[in-house]
């Protein structure tokens, strides 16, 4: 069994390879830290690939070198950014909004037309809390900050929404672990940062959430953790989520 791990190296996406790894899947981790990536392959008998996903150009590239079959693709790579104003990425991306959700959709619908992921494969996205009030749908207008990062949360779950629905014998899981002891918050003012230290999980508990998605069968899309995720206002799932898939795949 092959599962891609995007964001392996470090956090909650290293948690899962060393998962899955230790559970005898053959593991492709992928990241933008080449030495800690080949360190990470090294130490767990996996193979690294480097990618940018907040460039699409690389995520284009990503999903050519990667080879089929894969039985899961966990898409770990994210961060949360404290800057006042918007980050753009040379292609004029804002920098949390694309690789916390647009790096999930592109690479994922490039596999799937490539038919690299098996029909009854598991993709896995880490998910949000599942509070989306607030959150923009102004989907092509950059946000900085946590705004930017909570608009990609409600993206991340109406895409996963809405790929459950277009490919039904995939499982689709979105799944929001809980605070982790992560280097997450490494940019978060200083509050952020203890509070993260004090009462986040350890890495392997809160990537073990993950782990039991892809190893087991479980119904549902949302998860948090262990336990359905229900969310405080329902997603917005018909106009808001056509056009969101209407403008990612411009990306793909």
């Amino acid at each position: 069994m092959r599962i891609v791990i995007t964001g392996g190296t470090s956090g909650i996406g290293y948690g899962t390879a060393r998962f899955a790894a230790e559970h005898g899947w053959e593991v492709t981790i992928v990241g933008r830290n080449r030495t800690q990536g080949e360190k990470i392959a090294a130490e767990l008998g996996a193979g690294y690939l480097y990618a940018d996903l907040s460039k699409m150009s690389d995520v284009r590239r990503l999903a050519e070198q990667l080879e089929g079959p894969i039985n899961a693709l966990a898409l770990c790579a994210g961060g949360i950014s404290t800057d006042k104003e918007a980050r753009l990425t040379k292609e004029g991306l804002e920098t949390t909004f694309a690789t916390n959700y647009l790096s999930k959709f592109a690479l994922t619908e490039m596999l799937l037309q490539q038919n690299k992921i098996v029909p009854d494969g598991c993709i896995v996205m880490v998910g949000g809390n599942g509070v989306h009030k607030n959150a923009s749908t102004s989907w092509a207008e950059p946000q900085a900050g946590l705004p930017s990062a909570m608009k990609a949360a409600l993206a991340v779950d109406l895409y996963a929404s809405e790929l459950a629905k277009r490919y039904s014998q995939l499982r689709v899981h979105t799944c929001y672990p809980g605070m982790v002891r992560t280097n997450l918050f490494q940019e978060a003012p200083l509050l952020f940062r203890l509070l993260s230290r004090m009462f986040g999980q350890p890495i392997a508990k809160g990537s073990a959430y993950l782990g039991r998605l892809i190893l087991e069968k479980h119904s549902g899309v949302h998860w948090k953790q262990d336990r359905p995720m229900r969310f405080r206002v329902p997603l917005p799932v018909d106009q808001e989520a056509e056009a969101l898939w209407v403008y990612s795949r411009q990306y793909i």
